[in-house]
Order: C-alpha cells, then sequence, then structure tokens
C-alpha cells in the first residue's frame, strides 16, 4: 500500500504536465500580446521614416482595436469546431505573418495590413487562451492562475517596450522581426499541446445580457486606456515633456516592468476582497495617477507616476477575467464577444484620441478619469463580494 510520501509524490508527477501545459499557454500569450503593442512604442520612429501624421497614427491603432475585436468573434465561433490549441496555433502563425508585413511596411497601407494582421492574431488568442487557463489550472486555484495569466500579458507588454527601445536607438523594422521570430519558436513550442475538444451538443446562442454586463463594463474602461490612452504614451512624452523617443520608450518600459508586479497584487486582492472589490481599489489609483502625470510638468517625478499608471493599467483585466469566467467561462462565443465589445471601444479610444480636436494633453486628462466611473458601478456591490 503507498504511503502519503508515495501519494504526494505520484500526484506532483501527474501535475508536471499541466503545470507545463499551462506555462505554455501563458508564455504563448506574451508572444501574442507582444505583436500587438509593438507599434505604440515604435510610432514616433516611424511616423517619421513612413511619412505618417499622429491622425494617421491613429487610424492604425483603430485598425489594430478592431481587428482584436472582430476576431475575438471570430475566435468564439471557432472553438465551437476546433480545440482551443488549434486556435492558439493559427493565431501563432498569424502573429508572425503580421510582423513580417510591419518589417517590409514601405507606407500607411502596408501598415494597416500589418495592424490587420497583428490584431487578428491577438483577438483569436485571447478566448482559446482562456478556455486554455481555465483546462491546465489546478484546482481551487482559478483566480490565481488567471493572475499569472495576466502577468504574461505583463511580460509581452514589457517584451514590446524594451523592442521599442531598442527600434529607437537601430531600426524600427529590427522589432517587428523579432516579433516575427517569436511568433514562430512559440508556435514550435505548442505544437503538441492538446486541449479538449468542443462539446457538439453545447449551447449556441449567446447569452448576450451576461455578456453586457458588470465584467465588460470593467473590461471596456481598461481597454480605453490601453488601447487609447498608452497607445499615444511614447507621443505625448516626445510633445509635451519634449523627450527623446528613446527616453519616452524606456519610460514606458519602465511602466511595463512594473505592470507584472501590479498584475500580481491585482490578483492577491481580487482573491482577499473579491473582483468588485479589487475593481474599485485599481480604478481609484488610476484615476488619481492618470491626472497627476498629465498635468505635472516634465521631470523625474512625472515620469515615474507615468510609469506607475502605465504598469497599472493591465491590473484591471485580471478582476474582470474572473467576472467573465464565473458567469460564462464554458462558453467560447461569449467569450469572444465579451472581449470583443471592450475592444472595440478600445478602437474606438485610440481613433478619437489621435483625431480629437482638443490638445492631447486635455485629450488624454478626459480618458485618464474614466475609471471613476467603476467607482460609481462596483461600490455599492463590494459588501456582497466580501460576504462569499
Amino acid at each position: 500500500m503507498p504511503t502519503d510520501h508515495h501519494a504526494a509524490a505520484a500526484a506532483s508527477s501527474g501535475d508536471r504536465p499541466r503545470r507545463w501545459a499551462f506555462a505554455l499557454v501563458c508564455l504563448t500569450y506574451g508572444t501574442a500580446t507582444v505583436g500587438e503593442q509593438l507599434l505604440s512604442p515604435l510610432f514616433p520612429t516611424a511616423r517619421r521614416d513612413l511619412g505618417l501624421t499622429t491622425g494617421q497614427g491613429g487610424v492604425a491603432f483603430a485598425v489594430l482595436a478592431v481587428s482584436i475585436a472582430a476576431f475575438n468573434m471570430v475566435a468564439g465561433l471557432a472553438l465551437r469546431r476546433w480545440c482551443a490549441a488549434t486556435v492558439m496555433r493559427v493565431s501563432l502563425l498569424t502573429v508572425a505573418a503580421g510582423s513580417t508585413v510591419a518589417a517590409l511596411a514601405t507606407g500607411l497601407p502596408s501598415l494597416l495590413v500589418s495592424q490587420a494582421l497583428l490584431g487578428a492574431a491577438a483577438g483569436l488568442f485571447f478566448p482559446s487562451g482562456l478556455q486554455g487557463v481555465a483546462t491546465f489550472a489546478e484546482p481551487g486555484r482559478r483566480g490565481f492562475a488567471m493572475g499569472i495569466y495576466g502577468v504574461a500579458f505583463s511580460v509581452g507588454l514589457t517584451v514590446a517596450a524594451l523592442l521599442g527601445t531598442l527600434g529607437a536607438a537601430t531600426s524600427w523594422r529590427i522589432p517587428f522581426w523579432s516579433g516575427a521570430g517569436l511568433g514562430v519558436v512559440s508556435l514550435v513550442a505548442i505544437a503538441r499541446l492538446r486541449t479538449p475538444m468542443p462539446d457538439p451538443g453545447g449551447a449556441r446562442g449567446v447569452p448576450w445580457r451576461a455578456v453586457f454586463g458588470l465584467p465588460t463594463v470593467v473590461g471596456t474602461i481598461g481597454a480605453m486606456l490601453q488601447y487609447g490612452v498608452l497607445a499615444f504614451f511614447t507621443t505625448f512624452a516626445v510633445e509635451r515633456w519634449e523627450l527623446t523617443e528613446g527616453a519616452a520608450a524606456a519610460v514606458l518600459a519602465v511602466g511595463r516592468v512594473v505592470s507584472i508586479a501590479a498584475k500580481l497584487v491585482g490578483g492577491r486582492t481580487t482573491d482577499r476582497v473579491g473582483p468588485r472589490g479589487s475593481v474599485v481599489r485599481t480604478s481609484l489609483l488610476l484615476s488619481a495617477l492618470g491626472l497627476l502625470w498629465v498635468l505635472l510638468p516634465g521631470g523625474l517625478v512625472t515620469y515615474g507616476v507615468a510609469a506607475v499608471f502605465a504598469g497599472t493599467v493591465s491590473s484591471i483585466f485580471p478582476a474582470a477575467n474572473v467576472m467573465a469566467v464565473e458567469r460564462f467561462g464554458s462558453h467560447g462565443l461569449a467569450l469572444g464577444a465579451y472581449r470583443s465589445v471592450q475592444i472595440g471601444m478600445g478602437a474606438l479610444a485610440g481613433f478619437v484620441i489621435g483625431n480629437s480636436p482638443l490638445s492631447l494633453q486635455i485629450t488624454v486628462l478626459i480618458a485618464v478619469s474614466t475609471p471613476l466611473l467603476l467607482v460609481w458601478a462596483c461600490r455599492p456591490l463590494v459588501a456582497s463580494d466580501a460576504q462569499r
């Protein structure tokens, strides 16, 4: 009869494939994130090389976000026929293709094609990756797994920002070639990953009432900051603070590093006070930091506050994702719709900021105040979270 020690060792050995598969899902999520986030830190340099305007940059960022939104829905439909691992592999192949087109871009049309492809890759990955997390997360640790999945997103943001710094110092095309290489390597890494096939008898409709509930509201505010405000972060730093393009990209890179720690703190807070309580705290912090870095003059303190703001933005998504998984996590099309709605609003935010009749500072000031809406939306429900 096996001893407790032997039983524990056997259980640990059985968990290794699950943990390895979970790690692969997270690492490949980082690769998809690198692709979608590369243009933001590189735009000041690419704009000069390709002869683009700030307004055309807004169009490019909007194309990226619209493509993400559309292919979130495509991924949801695909998950009715194919397993999550297959959809993830298609996503990584598209990352490599989109990054290659961007590296070879000669003007706005080819840049828009690359952004559409990179957006498609990110859109395909999110619902399939979220299902992968649910499949490989250890029993009873879904919240922690979601936090680690969020850290993978932050790592991707950090790598994109670091590549942006490299591109500002050398050539803006080199980071996109690097992104293509990461896509190929990640595709090879998950070539043998297996996830369950979808249930052919599962629900076909979309639970729209749940999709348009609080999880999507929270995620939408986060997307507006991520795809709107942070898309123009380096442009703001160059124009408002008169930083060099390399220095502006470096400030964003620091923010991406901060986001890793912020994501872990956000995950722990979600476990402790519930997702809605976590959203209230994060929203108050984001609004305070946002107002400070937009209004203060350039200087080390302002750069530090701006970096912390950039890092804190992505920490709002784990709470939103936990809410979504709890309400409709087994429904691939619902997950796609949930992400599609919020990214669509992110696309609108990017377009508005790039083409606003107001100054960039005033437009960003309004945008960074939007998390206060979540304080109002979530505060009456925090007590019910704490009682669960």
